[in-house]
């Protein structure tokens, strides 16, 4: 009975395991076999439905594993470029996580993917192929409950991925690769088990990276570039996220922080050794900038969201050099610069007119260094790198826009406070190629202090600089300027001491035509704006001067240095001038230097053309007509005699000139007038009137009847008695009769050529006396030259006059 019974048992394990047998090859079968075949024709039926080609080679389940391999996917649209395709794509599930109802993988492994991220016609190709999807998911159910479903991730890693950003409308075409990703631990809830976002850690390795930055068409580069971190759920409403980025051998680490609700983001940012040369590739310069140095440090905290967003922190930029390619000096260094505080805001609110802004406490550069160059066609090299083209600027692109509907009331403002600003031990090289020879002067020991600056209308902030100029000479300044527009509000004064004029050969070589072999140099600028009106003084100081040798085969206008030099120096071999100017900055032809060195110019022109009008200009008396007698008489003005005195006394203290005056007549209205003159002055004497010599002779008044008794004797005595007789029978009384007894007397008078050279030698005469009467050592220093015909113009009769060196 026993037997019967374990024949029996036999039997049906027998069966039985057939029967598992048979069942597992027909599952292995399925998955391997049939099911295989049927995922690829479903997949490319689901492709053709969207428009798209989908399309692997091979596909492989291990249900037992719980894993799927797929090898060599591509994904393209139909007739276009490929989006994606990779090599291989394993997935494995977690048997332990899907008991718990959870959708756990255990790894997801992509192997050399190629990604196409393209933008054509304003859409981005990925964009596209969501919203197909889109449109072929069946509707969804609104009654239907929705419970969040838990996803997690132990292991994503993609491998010797590339990935190509196209973007036609920019002309923008980047490739990246290759480049590896690697998230652990991620998962859509948190440690409580809520379902609220995503934590894990991850690792990405981008290696290598040459980026074009759309816009500026400029390239950003990096040997090795990777991003490390995590994510976490600290809250249900808050989502944390650490990101740790290394930049070839720097890093910058941060924590973000993002509030669900308010939508606020805040962060920490740690910036640890990042290297400036990438960025200073970035900088918007006509030429390529190279950053042969640098490094950066911060400690910065930023919050975005709500009001307004906000960036503080502290910023240290060390060794930085910039140089312009094909250059061998940097055009910029600085050993250190230390950004302290420094806090920028942008307002969000409609109703807030100061936009945004950016406050330093104290912002402090170490040891910097300036190469500043002019080049042969006079442009500065910061111009020619920075400025635009006159073509480009004048581009429709260019204009400025403007927003038709903002309210005019409302305008956005920057708004820059610094506290203080400090420059340490500075240098600045100066170069001017224009000149020839070349102009060099350096400025070293540079140390300049700025309070207060800020660019809010009306805000002045406290300059003060110090200096070494040419290795011996010093510089100074102080004042104020408005950084809200410094060329139309400042005060401010400069002083320079002790320069070698030997250093500023090549301009006077170059201006003048002369060399100088000795002498030093010093100024005192003070210079005024208040709302574009600029006036502006410069005294110029040179002690011990030296001529060189002139330029030969001088080709512009010589200045005469040797005469300017003689008639300003005064007995302790100095020469001391103010040269003031005054202009509106905003004037396309405002200059200072070209205001200042055209009249220098001027200056020293007259002082070989017109010594007395240079002599004016130096002394602050204006005189551009320079010193004139009245016509017919050897009389000057009041004005004019003052001037000839201070002229006087200017000259005995300057003794290394001496003068030649020139006694001038014009021949036709000297003529004429002397004839009025002879006439006035006879009929003035005859009529009882005294004259008091110097003086102009007033015209006589016709109506007075001394003055008419005057008229008849001076008439009868130079046109003659008969004559007389017969005006008085024949023309009536009155004023018609007198003025032409008064003409007639004149055009009877005869000049001679003698009485004009002798009227031309008791002007220059004149001159000379009213220049030595309390000045009586020049008299041995000025001589009359050879009388002169001159024309004479609206203010008299110029007088003439020759300076020689002693």
């Amino acid at each position: 009975m026993l037997s019967i019974r374990n024949h029996r048992f036999q039997v049906w394990g027998l069966r039985i395991a057939a029967t598992f047998l048979i069942l597992a090859f027909l599952f292995w079968a399925g998955c391997h076999i049939f099911v295989p075949g049927l995922i690829k024709k479903s997949i490319t039926e689901y492709g053709q439905r969207l428009g798209y080609e989908i399309a692997y080679q091979d596909l492989t389940l291990s249900p037992l594993r719980l894993q799927i391999e797929l090898n060599d996917l591509h994904l393209s649209k139909e007739g276009g470029n490929t989006l994606l395709e990779f090599k291989k794509l394993l997935v494995s599930l977690k048997w332990t996580k899907l008991v718990k109802g959870e959708l756990g993988f255990d790894q997801i492994l992509l192997d050399e993917p190629q990604l196409l991220v393209e933008k054509k016609l304003n859409t981005w190709n990925w964009q596209e192929f969501a919203h197909a999807i889109e449109k072929n998911l069946p509707p969804a159910d609104p009654k239907a409950p929705s419970k969040p479903i838990k996803i997690s991730v132990g292991k994503f890693l993609v491998s010797s991925a590339s990935l190509a950003l196209v973007d036609q409308s920019l002309k923008l075409k980047e490739e990246l690769k290759p480049f590896t990703v690697e998230l652990l631990d991620v998962a859509n809830y948190d440690k409580e088990g809520d379902v609220s976002g995503v934590r894990g850690r991850y690792d990405l390795n981008l290696g290598a990276l040459q980026l074009l930055i759309p816009g500026i068409n400029k390239t950003i580069g990096f040997h090795h570039i990777s991003l490390g971190g995590g994510l976490d759920n600290p809250s249900p409403n808050n989502l944390g996220v650490q990101l740790d980025l290394k930049l070839d051998d720097g890093q910058i680490l941060s924590h973000w922080d993002l509030n669900t609700i308010s939508k606020e983001i805040s962060g920490k940012l740690k910036l640890e050794n990042i290297a400036t040369a990438p960025f200073i590739a970035l900088l918007p310069a006509n030429k390529e900038l190279l950053g042969s140095s640098g490094v950066m440090n911060a400690d910065i905290g930023v919050t975005l969201g709500g009001d307004s967003d906000r960036i503080a922190g502290d910023l240290h930029l060390s060794n930085l050099a910039v140089i312009e390619k094909g250059e061998k000096t940097p055009l910029i260094t600085w050993d250190a610069a230390d950004v302290r505080q420094f806090e920028y805001k942008s307002s969000k609110q409609a109703n807030d007119h100061s936009n945004s802004s950016l406050t330093i406490d104290e912002l402090i550069i170490d040891h910097p260094s300036l190469r500043f160059d002019i080049n042969d066609q006079g442009m500065s090299n910061f111009r020619r790198l920075f400025s635009k083209p006159a073509a480009d600027a004048a581009s429709p692109e260019n204009a400025p826009l403007v927003n038709k509907t903002a309210s005019p009331e409302f305008k956005n403002t920057f708004g820059l406070d610094i506290k203080t600003l400090g420059m340490k031990n500075g240098e600045v090289f100066f170069t001017d190629l224009a000149m020839r020879p070349n102009f060099k002067v350096d400025i070293k020991k540079f140390n300049a202090t700025l309070i207060g600056v800020s660019n809010a209308p009306g805000h002045f902030a406290t300059v003060a600089m110090d200096g070494v100029v040419a290795n011996s000479g010093s510089m100074r300044a102080k004042g104020q300027a408005s950084f809200d527009d410094p060329r139309r509000n400042h005060d401010i004064l400069m002083t320079f001491r002790n320069l070698p004029l030997t250093t500023f050969n090549p301009a006077v070589m170059t201006y003048a035509g002369y060399q100088i072999s000795g002498g030093h140099l010093s100024l005192n600028l003070n210079y005024r704006a208040k709302d574009g009106q600029l006036t502006g003084s410069n005294q110029i100081i040179i002690k011990g001067v030296q001529l060189g040798d002139e330029v030969p085969d001088y080709q512009g206008k010589k200045l005469p240095l040797g005469l300017a030099i003689a008639l300003l120096e005064d007995s302790d071999d100095t020469i001391d001038v103010t040269i003031r100017i005054a202009g509106n900055v905003d004037s396309p032809e405002f200059s200072a230097s070209g205001l200042v060195w055209q009249a220098i110019s001027n200056v020293l022109s007259n002082v070989a053309t017109a010594p007395f009008r240079a002599l004016g200009s130096i002394m602050g008396m204006g005189g551009e007509n320079g010193i004139n007698s009245v016509l017919g008489e050897a009389v000057f003005l009041p004005a004019d005699q003052d001037r000839l005195e201070k002229f006087g006394e200017y000259l005995d203290k300057h003794p290394n000139s001496k003068l030649e005056l020139i006694g001038t007549y014009d021949p036709v209205q000297d003529k004429q007038e002397l004839a009025r003159v002879k006439a006035d002055t006879a009929i003035l004497k005859d009529a009882g009137f005294k004259l008091e010599p110097g003086e102009p002779i007033p015209a006589p008044s016709l109506t007075d009847p001394r003055i008419q008794s005057g008229l008849r004797t001076a008439y009868a005595q130079y046109v003659g008695r008969i004559k007389l007789g017969q005006r008085l029978l024949m023309l009536p009384e009155g004023e018609a009769r007198n003025d032409q007894l008064h003409t007639e007397l004149i055009a009877a008078i005869e000049i001679s050529e003698e009485e004009l050279r002798q009227l031309a030698k008791n002007r220059a005469q004149l001159a000379f006396s009213l220049m030595t009467t309390e000045n009586p050592g020049l008299k041995d220093r000025i001589n009359f030259g050879d009388i002169k015909t001159v024309e004479a113009g609206k203010e008299g009769v110029p007088l003439d006059v020759e300076l020689r060196i002693k």
